[in-house]
C-alpha cells in the first residue's frame, strides 16, 4: 500500500495520462489495488473477455452494418474528400517536411481544371522518421536508468523542434514548442512510474510512442499555415475509438499479423463531426475551395478505447488510420505515398528485375500484404471495400510516376468454379482444352506479385494414425485462437496426422507451450508423437488472380524452386487459387524470390551466363555478337522494367566474365559494354573454385559457362559444374577429347544434372554437324562413316599453296584472317584436327584416343621440336613463320605433284564406325568428287548411312574463324534457351 501511495502520488494526475498509469498498476496487480482502497470493491470492473484471434476475410468487411455520415463538404466543394497519407520516411527532415505539405497542396489543385473546385483535402500523418523507435528506447532506458531516459527524450523533442522552427512562423513555432515541451513534461511523469515499477505495460508503451505522430501534425499544420492554408490538426485519439480484438501492445515491426483493433463506427463518426461541427473548425467548413482547399492533418497510428484509455492501431498502423478515414470522410481516393513507385512485383531490396504493378484487385493486394508485402498492411484496405474507395500507391519522391491502382474485386470461387466447369464441358464435347474463366492480356502473367515473410517457425504436431486422435485439428486450432496464436499457413498430410502450422517466431514458444498443455495426455499415451517448432524460416506466395484454374502456374513455381537448389519445406493452396505459399528455409529466401521471379514471367526467363576466356579472339566476338544481339540484360536497378525481346522471351544477363587478366562476378548483371570491363584495377584475380562457388550460390538455376578457351583445367572443371546443375557450351575440344575418363564423367553426370553443347568442338566447327548426326542416330538410322575436311583453317592454308602461295605467306594471311589457332602449330601438325576426329568419333561411339588417331602433319619434320623464343618481343606466329620459310617448298611440291596427276589436295579427316579406325591425312581427289569442292576456308562433311547411302548427305560452309565459332556459340545458347522456357506457364486461350 505505502509503495502504491507514494507512486501515484510522485506522478501528476494528467488526463491525458492518469488513466494509463492506473491501468498499468491494474495490468501489475488488480487485487492489490482492491486491498489497497484505491480501488473500491463496488467499481471493480470486470477483467474484459478473451478475445479469439480475428480471421482475416476478404469477402465481407462487417462495416456495412454501421451508419457512417460523413461531415458536410463546404458549401463551395464541387468533389468530396482525398486522404493523402505519409509515412516516416517521408517526414525525416525539414525539406521533407515542406516537400510533403507542398504536395498537398498542389494535390488539391489538381481537380480546379476538371470540376470547377480544389479538393477538400486530409492528411494522416506518421511520426517523423525514426522517432517512434526512439520513443521505445526511452520507455525501455527508463527500466535501467531514469537520467538516461531524460536525456533521450530531450534529443528526440529538440529535433522536433528544430524542424518546427525551420518551417514554422516565428509565432506558430513558440505555440507548438510550448506544447511539445509540455508533452515532454509528461512523458517523464509516465517513465518514471515504468522506472520504479521495473516493467513495462503495453499501455503505457502505446501512450509514449503515440506523442511521435502528434508533434509531427502539429508540425505539418504549422507549415500549411506558415503557407497562408486553411488548416487544421487532429488529434485522432479524441475521435477514432476501438476495441480490442487481438494481441495487445505495439506488435511486431512490419508484422504480417492483423492490426488488433477495430474501429466503432458509429461513435466514431458522430464524434468526427462534433469536432467537424466545433466552432474552431468554422474557418475550415466554410472555406472557399474556389480559391483554395481546407487541409485537415490527422495523426496517424493513435486512437482510443471507449472508456478514453490512449492505445495505437499496432506497427504499420498509419495506413490503417488512412482507410479508416477515408472511409469517415466518404473520400474518393486515398492515396498512400511511399517511397518507392507503387506496389512492386516483389521487394526490390531483394528482386533487382521487380518492377511497379500498374493495377491489383482489393483481393490480390491484401493476399501479397498478407504474405509480406509491407507497402500496405493488410487490414489497411478493409475500410476502402465496402465502399469500394480506390487506393494509390504513389512515390513522395516521383510524383509523376502515376504508381499502383488498386480497386475492384477479384472473381469469387462460386463464379470461377461455375465457369470453369461450364467451359470444361463445352471443351470436352470439342476435343478441346478449357479455357480458363480469367481472361489475360498477350504477354500478361497470371501472376501480380511474390512476397514473402521472414521469421516465421514450423510447428509441427506429428500424429500416429488417422483416427489415434479425431478432433486433433479442431483443438489444435481452438487453442492457438484462445492464445491469440495466428496460423500464417497450414500443411496437413492425412496419412499419418501429421500437422504443420506456420506462426511467427515470436509466437512460436507460446504455441508449443499452449498445444503441449492441450495434448498432455495425448502425447503421454503415444496418440501424439510429437509437437515441436522448426525456427528460421521464411513463407514465400505467389499470388495473382488469373491463377485461378490455370493449369501450368504451381509446375512452374515448384520447377524454379528446384532449379535453383531451394528445399520446400511445407506448401498450401487456398481454396480461391488465388496463392500459392511455400515455406524454405529463411537463408534461401532471396534465392527463391529471385527465381520464381524469373520463371513466372514476371520478368523474361533468366539465363545467368558466364564467359569464360572473354578476352581472347572468340570471347571477344562472342561479346560483341551478344551485345549486338540486344538478348542481354542490362544491370538491374530498382527501376528495371520487363523488356520482351521476342517470342523466345529469354534475356541472357552475364553475371560472370572470366580471363587470364582477372575476373568480374555481379549476381545483378554485368554490362559488357562498358569500357572498363577488362580494367585490371577493380578485377578480382581468375581462380576456377571461387568462379565455381559464385555460380553455384546463384538464386538463378538456369546458368550457363561458355568457354572460349583452350585451357586444361577450364575442361576439367565441367564435372564440377555439372554436379551443380550448371550446364556449359564449350568451343574447347580438350573436355570431348581429352582423357576417357573426363570424358564419360563429364556426359554420365551431365546427363541427368545439366546439359553440354559442344557442337562448335567437332568436324564442322559452326556447321551442325554433330546435331545432325544425333538426331538421325536417334530417329533409328545407323552411321556408316563420316569423313570430310574438317579444318577451314588447312582447307584455307592448300588452297592458297595450290595457287601457288607458300605456306609460310600463306599462313600470315590465316593469322591475318582470324583463322588460326592461338598456336597455329596446332593447326599444321594436325592436333586440333585430331581432338575434332575424336570428339566425333565418341559421338558415333566409338571410343578412341587421340594417339589412335592417324594423323599426317604438314609441318616440315626439321621443325618439329621448334620453339619460339620467349625472351624476343617478336608474336609468335612472326617467329615461327620466319622458321618455316625455307621449308616452303615441301609442301609446294607435294600440291603440285598431285595437281599434275589431275587430282586435288584434301586435307581429309575420316572415321569408319565399323571398323572403328579413324585418321587425318592429306589425300588426292578427282577433281569431280565433292570433297574438291571446297573453297577457301570451307568444311565439307559427308554422312554416310542406312538411309544416306550410296549418296551422302552434305555439309558445307565456312569452317573457321572467331566470328564462324563464336556463332555457333551463340546458336547453341539458344538452344539451350528453347530447352529452359518450356517450363513457362502454359498459354491457354
Amino acid at each position: 500500500q505505502q509503495f502504491t501511495y507514494r507512486l501515484i502520488s510522485m506522478s501528476m494526475w494528467h488526463e491525458r495520462f492518469g488513466i494509463v498509469l492506473f491501468g498499468s498498476l491494474w495490468q501489475l496487480a488488480p487485487g492489490w489495488l482492491v486491498g489497497s482502497g484505491l480501488l473500491p470493491q463496488q467499481r471493480l470492473v470486470p477483467a474484459p473477455p478473451v478475445h479469439e484471434a480475428p480471421h482475416m476475410s476478404v469477402l465481407t468487411t462487417g462495416l456495412s452494418e454501421n451508419h457512417i455520415v460523413p461531415p458536410p463538404l463546404p458549401p463551395s466543394a464541387k468533389t468530396t474528400w482525398e486522404v493523402h497519407k505519409f509515412g516516416g520516411a517521408s517526414l525525416a527532415t525539414a525539406e521533407l517536411y515542406i516537400q510533403c505539405g507542398d504536395l498537398l497542396v498542389d494535390e488539391s489543385r489538381a481537380t480546379l481544371e476538371k470540376v470547377g473546385s480544389y479538393v477538400p483535402t486530409m492528411a494522416i500523418v506518421s511520426a517523423k522518421g525514426g522517432v517512434t523507435d526512439k520513443l521505445i528506447k526511452v520507455v525501455r532506458a527508463a527500466l535501467v536508468d531514469m537520467n538516461e531516459a531524460a536525456e533521450l527524450l530531450r534529443l528526440i523533442t529538440a529535433e522536433q523542434m528544430e524542424v518546427v522552427r525551420a518551417i514554422a512562423t516565428p509565432e506558430r513555432a513558440l505555440s507548438v514548442e510550448s506544447e511539445i515541451r509540455a508533452d515532454e513534461e509528461d512523458i517523464i511523469n509516465v517513465v518514471r512510474a515504468v522506472s520504479l515499477m521495473k516493467t513495462t505495460p503495453t499501455s503505457t508503451i502505446e501512450l509514449v510512442t503515440g506523442y511521435g505522430e502528434v508533434w509531427s501534425a502539429m508540425t505539418m499544420a504549422a507549415y500549411l499555415d506558415r503557407k497562408g492554408i486553411p488548416s487544421a490538426w487532429l488529434d485522432a485519439r479524441t475521435v477514432l475509438v476501438v476495441e480490442q480484438n487481438g494481441n495487445e501492445g505495439l506488435g511486431e515491426k512490419g508484422s504480417s499479423n492483423v492490426v488488433g483493433v477495430e474501429p466503432l463506427w458509429e461513435i466514431t463518426s458522430e464524434k468526427l463531426q462534433a469536432w467537424w461541427a466545433a466552432p474552431a473548425q468554422a474557418a475550415l467548413a466554410q472555406a472557399d475551395c474556389l480559391t483554395g482547399a481546407p487541409v485537415v492533418v490527422v495523426t496517424g497510428f493513435v486512437a482510443s478505447f471507449l472508456e478514453g484509455t490512449p492505445t495505437t492501431l499496432k506497427r504499420s498502423g498509419s495506413d490503417y488510420s488512412a482507410t479508416i478515414f477515408a472511409r469517415l470522410m466518404g473520400a474518393s481516393k486515398i492515396t498512400m505515398w511511399k517511397n518507392v513507385n507503387g506496389v512492386y512485383t516483389a521487394d526490390p531490396r531483394r528482386v533487382p528485375e521487380a518492377f511497379p504493378i500498374a493495377s491489383l484487385k482489393y483481393d490480390e493486394a491484401i493476399e501479397l500484404a498478407y504474405f509480406g508485402a509491407q507497402v500496405l498492411h493488410p487490414s489497411a484496405m478493409m475500410p476502402c471495400i465496402e465502399q469500394r474507395i480506390p487506393i494509390y500507391v504513389r512515390n513522395v519522391f516521383n510524383p509523376s510516376h502515376p504508381g499502383t491502382v488498386i480497386q475492384g474485386r477479384a472473381c469469387s470461387l462460386k463464379d470461377s468454379s461455375q465457369a470453369w466447369a461450364k467451359n470444361s464441358l463445352i471443351a470436352k464435347g470439342e476435343f478441346l482444352k478449357a479455357n480458363c474463366p480469367i481472361q489475360l492480356n498477350d504477354f500478361e502473367s497470371p501472376i501480380r506479385g511474390i512476397s514473402s515473410v521472414d521469421n516465421v517457425a514450423i510447428l509441427n504436431i506429428e500424429g500416429t494414425g488417422t483416427s489415434s486422435v479425431p478432433d486433433l485439428c479442431s483443438r489444435m486450432f481452438g487453442t492457438l485462437c484462445r492464445a491469440c496464436v495466428q496460423a500464417l499457413m497450414v500443411s496437413q498430410a492425412s496419412a499419418d496426422s501429421s500437422i504443420c502450422v506456420v506462426v511467427e517466431e515470436s509466437e512460436a514458444d507460446r504455441a508449443l507451450a499452449v498445444l503441449n498443455q492441450a495434448f498432455e495426455i495425448e502425447l503421454r499415451k503415444g496418440l501424439v508423437a510429437g509437437i515441436t517448432i522448426e525456427t528460421g524460416h521464411s513463407v514465400v506466395a505467389i499470388v495473382g488472380e488469373g491463377m485461378a484454374f490455370r493449369p501450368g502456374t504451381g509446375a512452374t513455381f515448384t520447377k524454379a524452386m528446384a532449379n535453383a537448389g531451394v528445399n520446400m519445406r511445407a506448401i498450401a493452396q487456398g481454396s480461391s487459387e488465388r496463392q500459392i505459399s511455400i515455406v524454405i528455409e529463411k537463408d534461401e529466401c532471396t534465392k527463391a524470390l529471385r527465381a520464381a521471379h524469373a520463371a513466372l514471367a514476371l520478368s523474361n526467363t533468366q539465363l545467368d551466363v558466364c564467359i569464360i576466356g572473354g578476352t581472347g579472339r572468340v570471347g571477344s566476338e562472342l561479346i560483341r555478337q551478344l551485345i549486338s544481339s540486344e538478348r542481354v540484360s542490362e544491370c538491374y536497378n530498382t527501376e528495371a522494367k520487363r523488356k520482351v525481346l521476342d517470342d523466345l522471351g529469354v534475356d541472357f544477363k552475364v553475371t560472370a566474365v572470366a580471363a587470364l587478366e582477372g575476373m568480374r562476378l555481379s549476381y545483378d548483371g554485368i554490362d559488357l559494354s562498358r569500357e572498363d570491363l577488362w580494367a585490371t584495377d577493380d578485377l578480382k584475380p581468375t581462380n576456377l573454385q571461387e568462379l565455381t562457388q559464385f555460380l553455384a550460390e546463384s538464386y538463378n538455376g538456369n546458368r550457363v559457362v561458355i568457354d572460349c578457351t583452350a585451357a586444361q583445367d577450364v575442361a576439367e572443371s565441367y564435372a564440377s559444374w555439372f554436379a551443380r546443375g550448371i550446364n556449359v557450351i564449350t568451343a574447347n575440344k580438350k573436355g570431348g577429347s581429352g582423357p576417357m575418363m573426363l570424358y564419360n564423367e563429364c556426359k554420365r553426370i551431365a546427363s541427368n544434372q545439366a546439359q553440354w553443347y559442344y557442337e562448335t568442338t567437332g568436324p564442322g566447327s559452326g556447321l551442325p554437324v554433330l546435331t545432325t548426326l544425333k538426331d538421325m542416330m536417334q530417329s533409328g538410322d545407323k552411321i556408316y562413316r563420316v569423313e570430310g575436311v574438317f579444318s577451314g583453317t588447312i582447307s584455307y592454308l592448300i588452297n592458297s599453296v595450290a595457287q601457288g602461295v607458300p605456306l609460310s605467306a600463306a599462313l600470315i594471311r590465316a593469322w591475318d584472317a582470324d583463322l588460326c589457332e592461338p598456336d597455329p602449330r596446332d593447326d599444321l601438325t594436325g592436333v586440333d584436327v585430331k581432338r575434332k576426329v575424336v570428339v566425333l568419333a565418341r559421338e558415333l561411339g566409338v571410343n578412341i584416343d587421340l594417339e589412335d588417331v592417324e594423323c599426317e602433319s604438314l609441318i616440315p619434320d626439321a621443325l618439329v621440336e621448334w620453339e619460339p623464343d620467349t625472351s624476343s618481343d617478336e608474336p609468335l606466329i612472326t617467329q615461327f613463320t620466319k622458321a618455316l620459310q625455307p621449308y616452303d617448298g615441301e609442301l609446294s611440291q607435294r600440291v603440285e605433284d598431285i595437281r599434275l596427276a589431275g587430282m586435288v589436295p584434301v586435307h581429309l579427316g575420316s572415321v569408319d564406325v565399323a571398323t572403328g579406325k579413324a585418321f587425318v591425312k592429306l589425300t588426292p581427289f578427282p577433281a569431280k568428287d565433292v570433297m574438291s569442292r571446297c573453297e577457301a576456308n570451307e568444311n565439307i562433311v559427308a554422312i554416310t548411312t542406312q538411309r544416306y547411302s550410296p549418296r551422302p548427305m552434305l555439309l558445307q560452309g565456312p569452317g573457321a574463324g572467331s566470328e564462324i565459332t563464336a556463332s555457333g556459340l551463340f546458336a547453341d545458347l539458344l538452344h539451350l534457351s528453347r530447352t529452359l522456357v518450356e517450363w513457362n506457364i502454359p498459354k491457354i486461350e
